[in-house]
């Protein structure tokens, strides 16, 4: 089956893609995920990497340990798939074009360029430089297993060649780059090893390894990078643009921004980083540099456009409360006054939808007008979006215009009945006097129905904008929004040829300082550090509840205001339109959000599958997980090839798939919600997800509850993944809260083996399925306590279902009970104990599976029955020869076939007999002093409290036995 990486590339590669590259991903990739995934290229655990080296008997192991594990974490399967499409990227660039042949044997020459990390992770010597001969043998050893003969029948002829630019990938010490070192090359023009295969090899190697675009000009990347691009004929520069900031939906729709820009001064990406991008661009002599003022610019009308048809649609921007229609005030400096007025009818449909409860009735009980009056005019939904319509327009564009109340009596014929006076009655920050105008328009107009309604309203609309456009009554509105956006860019965004200007520290500090002053009475941003002006947060624009009102603040002093500033409304904005999540709702779901990070750098074509990653996966259905999981030999490497994507689609379909807005996802968010009300609940779908994204994808994600990002960049930490505030079983399974590169098989093997066990146990199936999440920490509480509870889990299923385990099903939680030991002694003495005691048993007796609990553990249960009814003066001998006895006449009565040492004809029945009863003496000396002597320290009561849980392990011991025995 294709795999997820597989799948996500095939799918977004175009279709004018080069075929050998399409079959090297549909034929090796396969392959090479499941030989290089799992091993380290950078980073790793350094305990890991220290009992590896240790093993190998490395005499430096803890120094190397210490240093491999400071780099950040990079898997071995994405640097070589990174490497690979970074080098073969600057094919169309190359002077003279490489042959079919030079392009297959780029292919497998990068796959093995890493060789010596490959025999490292697998604990062997990688073979030195000079012994070709075993380097020869490694790289066919390696084409086996990575299934090179599927990419191309005829690779073993060009064994030398792939071992060769396998070996001397890197322009430094321990190459061998001489040709007559190697086998004769089958290659005509072998040369071209050196030239232009070797550098492209180098440049795809040194570009994974950047974690930032800013280091073409800091460090010395830039030079090495450029090194080889002259030897290939490439006459490109290399720049760069990068945002110094991340908060997820507007940075990500700068960069895009940035990179459309970039397209028309002929820049091509081919780096991409979480900040910024690195290009090919004309050379020096013929760049051409981004106009500043100009790039703003288009930056602004990008997000602008991004913002405006769902603002205009009424989907974000405007929230309506028991007050009334609110705008956020982005709105109104996205747009002119005039076109607000145009739109508003569309707003006032898409946010006034109360039919079962109008509001007009109980506006008109505040009027002081007759009864009789009030229920002549009633009112409904039309007449509170006429009300709605004509008080939010008088509210933010008209306050102060006398003009605006006649204009709109006179429109709507209403001069002579109502007064301008009548339209201005208010209370508690309501205006009921356009609720009256309203109720009597509609009225007189009873026969229309919301359609007509709503025309009406649009052309009142158009109608009022013209007038007030002729009579210059709509002032031109500044926009402090984007000249604070321009300040931000300013900032924090570079591009390669601008000056650099740093960050104003002085007017942050003045602003900081201004907000907290007494008199100020200013709100100060809660979710950044307040450097640009902040406002205070309007219901309409954050995602989270609004500050909510307290007494408690100290006496003498203001109540402290949480604002949010211009940068962050426009993130949370933008976070509406491309979620579609109501404003104020999302913190009721208790979301929890994954930051997807580049693990150092995508190439273009994995920047776009993690773009239609974030598209198209869908919420985990942990049923179909663990049941897949399960069939697969409690595997996780056959996770990669598991459905995680909504819809099976032809390859190629989305190759212009869009990152909602933008085109690719720098720091991708993805968030899950649950309708849960616990933490536990909210907690189960993302931790899954934080630990199977880095291991199917080699990216890099952070999880928490925290809706602003926690880290600007990958740099910034060196793990796979990190659980910002993990949940308690997460904790309680002691598993860490940060994961590196050979970390994941582990704790997947765990999670899923707890979560497989919770749905059988506690699960309910049926046509509305319940996994009672909120029980997870019981169930892992339960387990960890005593892992003889797996079995007692178990039975709970089958006792509910009314059957006996099948034999798939008792290899299955024993192979659970062995995960969730955890490596522990005690846990992993009590499995082996347990099956030593029922093997015993099995010595004098046996029956068949099919048979009640109660007969297949009937010795066991006579020995327990035996200690605890027993004297407590008895000692140990006095408790074995009791129950030894109790436990032969129970045989006694038992059919002959159930005891095999005496069904054996072979041998004089006395002998039978015998042996018989050293057998018994046997198992109850092992029941009397060490399951109750030690295990439970001689105490009935922990027997007691142990005799289930001991019973449930035993009878799956059993059938795990006669499973051995009949096989």
């Amino acid at each position: 089956m294709t795999t997820l990486l597989q799948r996500l590339l095939l799918e977004t590669l175009s279709p004018q893609t080069d075929p050998i590259l399409r079959t090297y991903l549909e034929t090796v990739l396969p392959a090479m995920e499941t030989e290089f995934a799992s091993i380290s290229a950078l980073g790793g655990s350094e305990a890991i990497h220290l009992q590896t080296l240790t093993q190998m008997g490395d005499r430096y192991a803890r120094e190397k340990a210490q240093r491999w594990a400071q780099r950040a974490d990079q898997n071995l399967c994405v640097h070589v798939l990174n490497a690979l499409l970074t080098a073969w990227n600057l094919i169309p660039h190359l002077k003279s074009p490489l042959m079919e042949v030079e392009k297959r044997l780029l292919c497998l020459g990068m796959t093995l360029h890493d060789y010596n990390k490959y025999c490292t992770g697998e604990e062997e010597d990688p073979p030195k430089a000079h012994e070709v001969e075993d380097i020869l043998n490694l790289c066919r050893e390696l084409g086996e297993k990575l299934n090179f003969d599927g990419f191309w029948p005829d690779w073993q002829q060009y064994i030398s060649e792939i071992a060769f630019l396998a070996q001397n990938t890197q322009f430094k010490a321990g190459t061998n780059a001489y040709s007559a070192n190697y086998p004769p090359f089958k290659l005509k023009k072998s040369r071209r090893l050196q030239s232009p295969l070797r550098h492209l090899l180098a440049f795809g190697d040194i570009a994974v390894h950047i974690q930032d675009a800013g280091e073409l000009e800091t460090g010395t990347t830039g030079k090495r990078l450029r090194e080889h691009l002259r030897p290939l004929g490439i006459r490109k520069s290399l720049v760069y643009h990068r945002l110094r900031d991340t908060l997820g939906m507007l940075t990500n729709g700068i960069h895009n921004a940035v990179l459309i820009f970039a397209q028309e001064l002929d820049w091509k990406p081919i780096l991409f980083f979480a900040q910024g991008v690195i290009y090919l661009a004309p050379p020096d002599a013929d760049l051409e540099v981004p106009d500043r003022p100009e790039l703003k610019a288009f930056i602004w009308h990008q997000i602008s456009q991004s913002l405006g048809s769902k603002m205009l649609g009424g989907e974000i921007g405007f929230k309506r409360d028991g007050k009334g229609l609110k705008v956020a005030p982005q709105t109104l400096e996205l747009f002119t006054p005039s076109q607000l007025i145009r739109n508003l009818p569309r707003v006032v449909a898409a946010r006034v939808n109360n039919a079962n409860t109008p509001a007009t009735p109980k506006r008109l009980e505040k009027l002081d007008i007759s009864a009789q009056e009030r229920e002549e005019l009633g009112g409904d939904l039309r007449s509170d979006r006429l009300a709605e319509f004509l008080s939010i327009i008088q509210k933010e564009f008209f306050s102060n215009s006398p003009e605006y109340i006649e204009w709109v009596l006179e429109t709507l014929n209403l001069q002579a009945q109502i007064s301008p006076e009548k339209t201005q009655v208010q209370a508690g920050g309501v205006n009921y006097g356009w609720y009256y105008v309203a109720a009597c328009y509609i009225f007189q107009q009873n026969t229309w129905d919301l359609e007509k309604v709503d025309d009406r309203l649009n052309k009142i609309a158009n109608d009022l904008a013209d007038w007030a456009e002729a009579n210059n009554l709509l002032s031109e509105r500044s926009s402090p929004t984007r000249e604070v956006f321009d300040r931000y860019l300013d900032r924090y965004l570079e591009v390669r040829g601008w000056d650099d200007r740093q960050s104003d520290f002085e007017a942050e500090l003045l602003t900081y300082t201004t907000a907290k002053t007494k008199l100020a009475n200013a709100p100060i941003c809660s979710l950044s550090s307040g450097e640009f002006i902040s406002e205070d947060r309007m219901d309409s624009v954050v995602l989270f509840k609004p500050q909510q009102y307290s007494n408690k603040n100290p006496l003498g002093e203001r109540q402290i205001k949480r604002g949010i500033s211009k940068i962050w409304a426009l993130e949370m904005l933008l976070r509406q339109a491309l979620w579609s999540v109501p404003a104020g709702k999302l913190e009721d779901r208790k979301p929890i959000f994954l930051y997807i990070f580049p693990a150092y750098v995508y190439s273009p074509q994995l920047a776009s599958a993690i773009r239609l990653l974030v598209n198209a996966i869908t919420r985990v259905n942990f049923w179909e997980v663990c049941q897949f999981w399960s069939q697969k030999e409690i595997n996780v490497s056959y996770l990669r090839s598991f459905s995680w994507l909504e819809e099976e689609v032809e390859r190629g379909e989305h190759s212009q798939t869009k990152y909602e807005s933008a085109d690719f996802p720098f720091m991708a968010t993805y968030y899950t919600t649950t309708r849960g009300k616990t933490r536990t609940e909210a907690w189960v779908e993302p931790a899954f997800l934080a630990t199977i994204l880095p291991f199917l994808l080699g990216v890099k994600v952070v999880a928490t509850s925290s809706s602003v990002p926690i880290y600007n960049s990958d740099r910034d930490f060196v793990e796979s993944t990190i659980l910002d505030g993990a949940p308690d079983f997460w904790t309680g399974l002691y598993l860490p809260n940060t994961l590196r590169v050979r970390e994941f098989d582990r704790t997947l093997t765990i999670l899923l083996a707890i979560y497989s066990l919770h749905l059988d146990s506690q699960g309910k199936i049926g046509p509305k399925r319940n996994p009672r999440w909120q029980a997870l920490n019981n169930t892992v509480r339960e387990v960890i306590t005593d892992v003889l509870n797996v079995f007692v889990l178990a039975q709970k299923k089958f006792r509910a279902e009314k059957r006996n385990p099948n034999d798939e099903e008792v290899c299955r939680y024993w192979k659970f009970a062995n995960i969730l030991t955890l490596d522990k002694k005690e846990m992993t003495e009590k499995l082996k104990f347990t099956q030593q005691i029922v093997r015993e048993y099995r010595t004098f007796y046996q029956v068949r599976t099919d048979e009640s609990s109660h007969a297949i553990l009937l010795p066991l249960s006579k020995a327990l029955e035996t200690i605890l009814s027993a004297p407590i003066n008895w000692d140990d001998e006095e408790l074995i020869l009791q129950g030894a006895g109790q436990l032969h006449d129970a045989l006694e009565r038992q059919k002959v076939y159930k005891r095999p040492l005496i069904t054996d004809k072979t041998i004089p029945y006395t002998t039978r007999q015998a042996r018989e009863l050293e057998a018994i003496q046997t198992f109850m000396t092992t029941c009397v002093k060490q399951l109750f002597g030690q295990m439970c320290k001689g105490d009935r009561a922990l027997l007691q409290e142990h005799r289930n849980r001991i019973k449930s392990g035993a009878e799956f011991a059993y059938r795990r036995l006669q499973i051995s025995d009949n096989r």
